[in-house]
């Protein structure tokens, strides 16, 4: 019973699965390299070879064993899978070619299982430099053993040939095939776990959007309440006259109203931005009609602040994206133009230049600190807004493969351009 859980004490502290595949698989190798070294000296002591034959391989297989103990006792694998490299490959194997008969024996089989150890063993340029090394030397040796080496008597009759090759073969056939199944083995294993984490992420990607649509409804009630009734309050406050009306308290409501739309745009914002990791549906678009619309909805509200709005829109632009996110993008880039403009003149361009669609909205309010400039398309990052609307810009242009910058200076007004890949696809798709 104390042998078995030796054994099978033994069996987990080199084969576990606690230990990593490479581990796992120079353990593997190492005691087939044992094994075949005790297999070659019996070999070579029942069929006559001198004791300096047998005595190399029986070398070698201890170099091997010591190797299994070293690496499981210190866990330092990377130096053993060098000193395994440097003792076996290039050295003991080329002796090996030449005490074995050249390419009449096993060896020319051995090669390539080195070089195919060496590449599983090591990572990135190291496993090609030093694979490549291999084969330089193994075919430097065989055209030396080709040119000056005379091959044993023994080893050019048929019987024997035969032997060696079949050797050869099934043991590199073997080696390489437990190489290629515990890679696969390991391979599987982590696809399967892999598929398990990306349903997991799905599905709680999915129970995030769902509460962030539910959080941003919920919100979404009280909100609009509470404009209506401030914007009634006002409105009431205007209709007692300048004799009754309390300045301070118009001046508080205003205030009120204001920091509630901004909360309730912040809303809006952080739900869009929580979708965009969701698929969005995407299809053929006329981005004429669209930016059109956006504006002619938004104009009314524009125009509370004195602002003309003029569009120059060139009829006919295809897109492919989603409709939604689009207007979005429109909607927070006019609305704020109209916030900090004050009896300007707000204007939009839709231009196509080759595959490229622009998007342009100027104006002529005090613009943008030079300040914040570099980091306006930053999370978080304001002039006095949400801090989301352009860097949900910039999130939702990217997405449909496009970009946006900003010119203009503060005083200057400011210019927000954007492109889109123009849409060359089937004609017959879907359009909004």
């Amino acid at each position: 019973m104390k042998k078995g859980n030796l054994f099978y004490l033994m069996m987990d502290k080199m084969f576990g699965r606690q230990l990593g595949f490479r581990v796992r698989l120079f353990n593997v190798l190492a005691s087939f390299g044992v094994f075949v070294s005790l297999l070659s000296v019996a070999a070579s002591f029942f069929t006559g070879d001198s004791p300096m034959e047998y005595g190399v391989y029986l070398i070698f297989g201890t170099i091997a064993a010591l190797l299994i103990v070293y690496s499981t006792k210190t866990g330092r694998y990377d130096r053993c899978y060098l000193i395994t490299i440097i003792l076996i490959f290039f050295i003991g194997f080329p002796i090996f070619f030449f005490m074995g008969g050249g390419f009449y024996g096993a060896m020319p089989f051995f090669f390539i299982f080195a070089i195919v150890f060496t590449i599983f063993m090591l990572e990135g340029k190291r496993a090609l430099i030093i694979s490549a090394l291999e084969l330089f030397l193994y075919v430097g040796v065989c055209i030396y053993a080709f040119l000056f080496i005379p091959v044993k008597r023994e080893y050019l009759e048929t019987g024997h040939i035969f032997l060696e090759s079949v050797f050869g073969f099934c043991v590199v056939s073997i080696a390489l095939g437990v190489c290629l199944a515990a890679h696969l083995s390991l391979y599987n294993a982590q696809q399967k776990k892999l598929d398990e984490q990306n349903a997991l992420l799905a599905q709680t990607n999915k129970f995030k959007t769902e509460f962030l649509a539910n959080l941003s409804h919920e919100m979404r009630s009280p909100l609009t309440v509470t404009s209506v009734n401030i914007q009634t309050a006002m409105d009431v406050l205007d209709d007692m006259g300048d004799m009754v009306k309390d300045p301070e308290a118009a001046k508080l409501l205003k205030s009120a109203q204001n920091e509630i739309m901004r909360l309730s745009r912040m809303v809006g914002g952080m739900l869009t931005l929580a979708s965009m990791s969701e698929s969005v549906d995407k299809q053929k678009l006329n981005l004429s009609r669209l930016v059109q619309s956006t504006v002619e909805m938004l104009r009314p509200s524009i125009g509370r602040h004195g602002c003309q709005v003029k569009t120059d829109i060139e009829s006919g632009l295809y897109v492919f994206g989603n409709a939604d996110l689009l207007m979005q993008v429109l909607s927070n880039l006019l609305q704020n133009s109209g916030t900090y403009t004050q009896n300007g003149m707000i204007t939009v361009e839709v231009k196509r230049q080759g595959s490229i669609i622009t998007i342009t909205v100027q104006d002529t309010g005090r613009g943008i600190p030079p300040e914040l400039l570099p980091r306006v398309f930053e999370r978080g990052v304001s002039a006095g807004g949400t801090g989301y609307g352009l860097y949900l810009c910039k999130t939702v242009v990217e997405s449909h493969g496009g970009r946006i910058w900003i010119e203009g200076t503060s005083g200057d007004g400011t210019t927000v351009c954007c492109t889109l890949p123009y849409y060359e696809g089937q004609i017959g798709g879907r359009e909004e």
